[in-house]
């Protein structure tokens, strides 16, 4: 073998050899850097999720809007809501609905954080929105607080519940499946979609809005419990009506309140038009009754028909079924 060809064996064969030392040496960094390319998502995924968030936002931000505006033209009677010792004298003058307005300085942290580190400001966003979530159920004594509980007690809209589930779905996907390359923009649009979410939630806790949700949700399970029931106009005397299979007519009288328990005089008006009413009456609440008025449903006995009920939720709807029984009869 001449020289010329042995030097053209050792050219084909020095870069292979210079390739497999290299990789025997930085093995550990090689591997590290390749499993990080598969967990990096495509620019697509980043645009879907930032899309997501807007969206979100965006929903949060209507829901707000329909809610103030629900609030500027209800006329709900302060008497039905009121807790005990802070009654307050009705204005005749009509209350204007406003968003809030104390945008809070922890979300302008969370934009400047966003600019240098796009997941903990993700993380801290939510935690603000739990928070809200937290603020919102301890005020009704819930355990354990979630959006789906406070929904189903019927103080918390199904769409602004399902927001809040979008976002926390949002936030796993940067914190545990790991499938997103977050950008700066991407955290913004989450930031943002947090701040509307949390001011939606503290314009749900207007008591006002939270008698207006709990009636409709009392009408929505009165159907379930077997009676379905029509909403009264705003010059009715009652929050609704329905009639059972038996061709009995019941009219129903909500009665919202923030803490306390229901007494006998918070539903004296009720009971002073029995004399005069062709139809038998059920008063829901979402106060704990009263020791006298759970007398009073028991020892009451005269026509037309009377019954209070504490329904705070789907799993009282079987107590909404029974009273709805007592009341057919």
């Amino acid at each position: 073998m001449s020289w010329q060809m042995a030097l053209e064996y050792l050219r084909t064969l020095v870069w292979p050899a210079v390739v497999l030392t290299l990789g025997f040496t930085f093995r550990k960094q090689l591997a590290s850097l390749f499993g990080r390319v598969e967990s990096v998502e495509t620019p697509l995924g980043t645009v879907a999720f930032e899309k997501q968030a807007d969206a979100v936002a965006q929903e949060a931000a209507e829901i707000e809007s329909e809610m103030a505006g629900e609030l500027a033209a209800a006329q709900t009677d302060t008497s039905e809501i009121d807790d005990v010792g802070t009654r307050e004298i009705p204005s005749e003058e009509p209350q204007q609905i406003t968003r809030p307005q104390n945008l809070s300085s922890d979300f302008s942290d969370l934009f400047e954080l966003a600019e240098t580190e796009t997941t903990a400001a993700v993380m801290a966003a939510w935690r603000e929105v739990e928070r809200a979530v937290k603020t919102a159920g301890i005020k009704h004594g819930l355990t354990p607080i979630t959006s789906q509980t406070l929904s189903g007690m019927g103080l918390l809209s199904d769409e602004l519940a399902r927001s809040v589930e979008d976002l926390r779905h949002l936030r796993n996907r940067v914190v545990h499946e790991g499938d997103i390359l977050l950008t700066k923009s991407g955290a913004r649009s989450y930031i943002t979609a947090a701040q509307r979410i949390v001011e939606a939630l503290e314009l749900s806790q207007d008591p006002r809005f939270q008698a207006l949700q709990y009636e409709r949700s009392v009408v929505h399970a009165l159907g379930r419990a077997g009676l379905p029931a029509e909403p009264g106009n705003r010059d009715d005397e009652f929050d609704a009506y329905g009639q059972t299979p038996a061709s009995t007519t019941i009219a129903v009288e909500v009665r919202f309140r923030r803490r306390g328990e229901l007494h006998l005089h918070d539903i004296k008006k009720v009971i002073s038009k029995l004399p005069t009413l062709a139809a038998n009456v059920l008063v829901v609440t979402n106060a704990p009754l009263a020791q006298e008025v759970h007398e009073f449903n028991s020892t009451y006995n005269a026509r037309p028909r009377f019954e209070v009920v504490q329904w705070q939720g789907d799993r009282d709807t079987p107590l909404l079924a029974r009273a709805i029984g007592r009341l057919s009869g």
